[in-house]
């Protein structure tokens, strides 16, 4: 298997672990604090969903800078970037000056980094150990998430807010020292990406972003009340759930890799459908809304590894990945604001979580439909 035979890809590993840290110990926590620092549920998903909505704008900025300095260094500038955007948070209170300071900078620094990490997995990844690889960040990501979580709330709830996030901002931008040791690439001037993969490239991340509004973000501040509004409780479950999934995501990808492709993308829709369903039902009581989150998290790779490595390697046969990639992820971004406004819409309406989550579901067929019928152009990769 080809988990390190790239010696550039080694460096995103590293980098992975790093990033990770701040993924599982920061931004899992950032909306929750939120609703510890007194914001109502519907106002804190309102947020996330400007906040995800603002991105489409901001994407547009990086195609020009990644164009002037190169993508690893786009890359960079948006790691470190998303560091100093962990203090802020510590510091809001109310929605005010600071707040909305907070929301655009996590705009700005994720659409960089986002856009341009997964530009850069594409490229410096290989064909034929696509799925391997895709696993492999995903296997470093799930350790790295049983220990995040725990470090996180256990800084949040026996120090103050600066501590913890500042711990976090400091990891995220530790992840940019490995890319220093990885090859810059640099991207063409001219190049235009076709009618068809647009439409591809915005339907596919659309879908997902409908899934992932309700699946993560909903679902993070369910879980977080129902355990009780306990940081450190939130983090040992979490933890928990890392431990179970720790190695479903390495089995999928040696599939992926062997050509079973379809077969994954099968298995992957139909695990997170289950999934959804566990949540949406189960967010109510402590030991189900456990169970609901550890299922979960062990079924994530199953999706995760088996979508993703077909959106790399749709990137990578584009004609440039990162325009791919900045109108696939402009995709993302409406669907997870769509999402996000719906359910703020249905909370606020007097709905419990169950039909919020069930939104997940929308996300998850209108995927599927989308992949299926995109079968001709999915054979080619």
């Amino acid at each position: 298997m080809g988990f390190f035979k790239n010696r550039d890809f080694n460096f995103i590993y590293i980098h992975g672990a790093l990033q990770s840290f701040a993924n599982y110990g920061g931004e899992a926590f950032a909306f929750i604090y939120l609703l510890k620092a007194g914001f109502a549920v519907p106002v804190v998903l309102v947020a996330i969903g400007v906040l995800f909505g603002s991105r489409v704008l901001f994407r547009q900025f990086v195609l020009p800078v990644a164009l002037n300095i190169g993508l690893r260094n786009a890359l960079i500038f948006g790691v470190i970037l998303e560091g100093l955007a962990y203090p802020l948070l510590s510091q809001v209170t109310e929605v005010g000056p600071i707040f909305f300071v907070y929301l655009i900078t996590f705009a700005i620094s994720s659409s960089f980094y986002w856009t341009t990490y997964h530009t850069y997995v594409a490229l410096i990844g290989d064909s034929e150990h696509r799925g391997t690889q895709v696993s492999g960040l995903e296997f470093i990501g799930t350790i790295v998430g049983i220990i995040a979580p725990i470090v996180t709330g256990l800084l949040l709830t026996y120090f103050a807010p600066v501590v913890a996030f500042s711990v976090v901002g400091l990891a995220m931008m530790c992840a940019a020292i490995p890319l220093l040791f990885a090859p810059n690439v640099e991207i063409e001037e001219s190049v235009t990406v076709p009618p068809d993969m647009k439409w591809l490239a915005r339907g596919i991340m659309f879908s997902d972003g409908l899934r992932a509004g309700a699946f993560h973000f909903t679902w993070l501040i369910a879980l977080f009340i129902t355990l009780g509004s306990n940081f450190a409780s939130f983090g040992g479950v979490l933890a928990l759930a890392g431990i179970i999934g720790a190695v479903v995501g390495l089995y999928t990808g040696k599939h992926v890799d062997l050509g079973n492709g379809k077969t994954a993308l099968k298995y992957g829709f139909a695990a997170i459908a289950v999934a959804i369903l566990g949540r949406a039902f189960g967010y109510a009581e402590v030991w189900s809304a456990v169970l609901a989150n550890a299922l979960a998290v062990a079924i994530w790779p199953i999706y995760s590894t088996a979508t993703n490595s077909r959106v790399y390697e749709l990137a990578n046969k584009s004609p440039c990945p990162l325009r791919f990639l900045v109108i696939a992820e402009g995709g993302w971004d409406v669907g997870t604001a769509l999402s996000c406004f719906s359910a703020a819409f249905l909370l606020y309406l007097g709905f419990g979580f169950t039909v919020p989550l069930l939104l997940a579901l929308v996300g998850c067929a209108l995927g599927y439909w989308i992949f299926s019928s995109a079968s001709a152009s999915l054979e080619k990769v």
